[in-house]
């Protein structure tokens, strides 16, 4: 799983590809919300606020 602002979607979809050898799914944070799940305040790869759960 991970949170990725846009710069790094792309790179964070690969490695996905790379690690569960199948694409993922996408959600736009602002557009979902988990009850048991709060998003980080960071992108995975950068200091940028996040916009991406790709799990």
């Amino acid at each position: 799983m991970y949170v990725v602002c846009p710069d790094h979607l792309s790179e964070a979809i690969d490695e996905f590809i790379e690690v569960y050898e199948q694409p993922p799914d996408l959600y736009e944070l602002d557009k979902v919300s988990f009850t048991d799940w709060t998003s980080p305040h960071v992108c995975d790869f950068c200091d940028r606020p996040p916009r991406y759960l790709v799990v």
